[in-house]
């Protein structure tokens, strides 16, 4: 390897604080500075939260340091034609991305890089160029499923695999004076899911874009979660708790109203929302509504409108929502296998 001695390798210099499309954000856990490293592949992870490769560098003394380059879920990898074979163990890259902000041997692989061209595979020999790392993506227009808009008994169908979809209307949390001191002392680099691989909360589960697989029955809803494995069984109907105690997903109920799945969540444990913070306390409760959200240019989708109430942290309803698309082929969830990040005293 070399950690870039010119300019062309390494640039050094602060760019902004444009967000990466990964786990976490670039502004938060890693810093501006631009780097290249090269090195010999010793492990590619090609696993949910995040994407991780393990790279062996040697400097110009000869001295073998490895590195961690960690990047965004496998969805989006897949979409551009990536899959675990795309980098194969003992090859020689060279790898663009953001240095860790604590000094240590980690880097972050932005979207922008992955189906750009700018991921290499040399020849350690020479430093020839062998290929351009990128994935096989399928030119062939996307086929448009079908799916019935409702069960055999008049239920909304919402049973199926839902991806791709978009994030919109998340609003910053209305916070109140006790809210808003807590986020101002919320660092990233704390985020119990990236510093201890810790499960998330419902919100930030719930709230994800990534895959998402929901199974009815006479009597229950199934929801699958790809990023974090997360599952969810929520009966319909009132019912009381196994028990008062709180949990990361609380106590759901559902049913179904005005062509929607309505399912409402209380007994919940504080936790962070998201990798930039946006605590919510132990007295949140939610309301999730699921709908169908077909259109003829993308055939069945399916939406969720989550609000948020917390008397602790927040001065009124905090509400978002996604949509996401009906999934026609066979999808299956890449597991889950979170990666601690190097820490400064390694």
């Amino acid at each position: 390897m070399k950690i870039c001695e010119c300019l062309a390798i390494c640039v050094g210099a602060v760019i902004g604080t444009l967000p990466a499309h990964a786990h976490h954000a670039s502004s938060a856990v890693f810093s501006n500075e631009d780097i290249e490293i090269e090195g010999v592949v010793t492990e590619f992870n090609f696993k949910n939260p995040h994407v991780n490769l393990t790279l062996r560098v040697t400097d110009e003394s000869g001295t073998e340091t490895l590195w961690m380059v960690t990047a965004p879920a496998t969805p989006g990898f897949r979409r551009r034609g990536w899959s675990a074979e795309t980098i194969q163990e003992g090859q020689y890259l060279r790898l663009p991305g953001k240095m860790s902000r604590n000094g240590t041997p980690m880097m972050l692989l932005e979207s922008a890089d992955i189906q750009s061209g700018n991921i290499l595979e040399l020849d350690p020999a020479d430093g020839s160029i062998v290929r351009r790392v990128v994935g096989t993506v399928d030119e062939s227009p996307a086929e448009i499923g079908s799916l019935s808009a409702r069960l055999d008994d008049g239920r909304p169908n919402l049973t199926g695999t839902w991806s791709g979809g978009t994030r919109a209307n998340r609003s910053s949390p209305p916070y109140n004076g006790r809210g808003a001191a807590l986020q101002a002392e919320f660092d990233a680099i704390n985020d119990p899911a990236w510093s201890e691989c810790s499960d998330p909360g419902l919100v930030r589960q719930a709230a994800t874009i990534h895959p998402l697989r929901i199974i009815q029955y006479d009597d229950h809803v199934v929801f699958e979660y790809e990023e974090f494995a997360g599952r969810r069984e929520i009966y319909l109907g009132d019912h009381d708790p196994e028990s008062r105690e709180k949990t990361r997903f609380g106590h759901s109920i559902a049913r179904y109203e005005d062509d929607a799945l309505i399912v409402e969540t209380t007994q919940l444990l504080g936790n962070l929302t998201g990798p930039l913070g946006n605590a919510l306390s132990d007295r949140t409760t939610t309301v999730e509504t699921y709908r169908r959200a077909d259109s003829p240019e993308i055939g069945p989708a399916i939406s969720m409108t989550m609000v948020i109430m917390d008397p602790e942290y927040l001065t009124g309803p905090w509400e978002f929502m996604w949509r996401k698309d009906f999934t026609t082929e066979a999808y299956e969830f890449i597991e889950v296998e979170c990666r601690l990040p190097y820490q400064a005293n390694e």
